[in-house]
């Protein structure tokens, strides 16, 4: 979670758009570093590596086999013009958010905790929690309000209804929390364990992201609910519930449903 909170404005370009701008210029640690170029550079960083070794065991070229890092380095420098021209994030930000989360991308790709105990995913989902807490908590007393620029925006923003909860501080954190908890039940449920054992076609596969990104957009076009406190609760348990639906119950729908079973040799 970044330093600080930047509220996210909608749409970006109102009748005042460097409100945003003012707004973080106020404190030079709001949005610092940027979550989405941080996110992305350390969740697509396993993506590219795995992607290299399979190219570089296939292709004699030099060429080729540089082509997942180069386009790895485009995405990530994509989605980092594409938050300063947003007026999300000053280009120190961006940078800062890049290089974190390569540099964490690398660190976390060999330790992959796939065979942990269900009990390590929820004390790391607790940890999350009640660790982000005692720091705003410790914060607030000191003086230091990690909500300040909502509280601008929400008082000067010709509509604050612009102002979304999801800007909050502990809106990405009860997002972080669920998905580990929902990562862990994924990856001990029967479903995953039947799945594992099975090989997953091509056609299959296909039909696992269809399904996936079927149920998922519903799922994130319900929106949430206007209370604070609803709304942490709600966005804990859908994070929380996406690993399970994308790791192990889409999966385990498609195989069930798609392999066909042998019919039994009769003995003469």
């Amino acid at each position: 979670m970044s330093l600080g909170t930047t509220a996210r404005l909608q749409p970006r370009f109102t009748s005042s758009p460097l409100l945003v701008k003012l707004v973080q210029a106020l404190n030079p640690l709001a949005g610092s570093p940027s979550g989405h170029c941080m996110i992305t550079g350390a969740a697509f960083w396993p993506i590219m590596t795995a992607i290299s070794s399979q190219v570089a065991t296939r292709a004699h070229s030099r060429w080729v086999r540089v082509m997942p890092s180069l386009a790895y380095c485009t995405f990530l420098l994509a989605v980092g013009l594409s938050r300063v021209f947003l007026l999300a994030h000053f280009p120190h930000q961006v940078l800062a958010g890049l290089i974190t989360g390569a540099v964490l991308g690398w660190l976390m790709t060999p330790r992959v905790p796939m065979e942990r105990e269900l009990s390590f995913y929820g004390l790391t989902s607790l940890a999350l929690l009640l660790g982000a807490s005692l720091i705003y908590w410790t914060l607030f007393t000191l003086g230091l309000d990690l909500s300040w620029s909502i509280n601008l925006a929400s008082k000067w923003c010709e509509r604050p209804e612009w102002v979304h909860l999801d800007s909050r501080p502990f809106a990405s954190l009860s997002r972080d929390s669920g998905a580990a908890l929902g990562l862990g039940i994924a990856l001990h449920s029967p479903c995953y364990a039947q799945v594992r054992r099975a090989h997953l076609g091509h056609g299959q596969k296909l039909a696992c992201l269809v399904l996936a990104m079927g149920l998922l957009g519903p799922l994130d076009w319900l929106g949430y609910p206007p209370q604070i406190s609803l709304f942490y609760i709600f966005n804990f348990l859908k994070y929380t519930l996406w690993p399970c639906l994308v790791l192990a119950l889409v999966p385990w729908l498609v195989h069930t449903f798609s392999s066909q079973e042998a019919p039994p040799i009769r003995s003469s």
